[in-house]
């Protein structure tokens, strides 16, 4: 089952720890090797981006082949096919316990704490950087904007495969993928491992991709996937 959530506000310590301290060297690790979409030009956008959908297919077709998937379907909460239905009522509240997250962090380091009275305008977007608090608190804000933008996708995939009836095995794997993605997703956010974070949000994409379409077009699909 997956691992009880931590309170909001030890999850906001834990991540400014580290992201002040030695991992924030692993952001310029990786930039000084050009593993980074930071200033990214037009050639270099195209010339990695297929290579990066390459690697989110391969990672889903292993995923759906791989014996661990069904062993982690497994351990989620309820049956094969109640996973699909678990994942959707969650990815709402993992949005709020990023937000929280954020507020937390915010209540702890902003000069005058968690401005209740313009909370929209204190996490507005680019907002907490400018107010001279640390970056991380800023992506974390923006990690739980883009969990909101892959819920909107989930949902409208998940419901074509209800009503197509996409196998339940092949579905509870898919969704677990896409859950695993979304949950591990702030983490390389908040420690600015922008290409990391960006592979990671395009193979949860294409997981939840699949499931539409593999019950829109099941002879086409379902091969490429197992």
């Amino acid at each position: 089952r997956p691992a009880s959530v931590l309170p909001s506000s030890s999850i906001a310590y834990i991540i400014h720890h580290h992201a002040t301290s030695s991992t924030m060297g692993l952001a310029e690790i990786f930039r000084s090797k050009g593993l980074s979409m930071a200033n990214c030009g037009f050639l270099k956008l195209n010339a990695i981006f297929p290579v990066m959908l390459g690697l989110a297919h391969a990672t889903v077709a292993f995923w759906c082949k791989s014996d661990v998937s069904a062993s982690v379907v497994a351990a989620m909460p309820g049956d094969e096919a109640k996973v699909p239905l678990f994942v959707a009522a969650f990815m709402p509240l993992w949005s709020i316990i990023l937000s929280i997250v954020a507020l937390q962090a915010l209540a702890a380091v902003a000069p005058n704490g968690y401005e209740s009275q313009r909370g929209r305008a204190q996490k507005a977007p680019g907002e907490i950087e400018r107010a001279g608090n640390p970056g991380w608190i800023e992506r974390v804000q923006s990690a739980q904007y883009n969990n909101w933008e892959s819920t909107i996708g989930m949902i409208c995939s998940f419901y074509v495969a209800t009503e197509l009836k996409l196998s339940a095995p092949l579905f509870a794997k898919l969704a677990t993928l896409f859950f695993w993605c979304r949950i591990v997703y702030p983490i390389p956010y908040a420690l600015d491992v922008d290409m990391m974070r960006t592979q990671i949000w395009l193979t949860g994409l294409y997981a939840t991709a699949m499931v539409a379409f593999a019950a829109l077009f099941p002879d086409t699909i379902i091969p490429l996937l197992t």
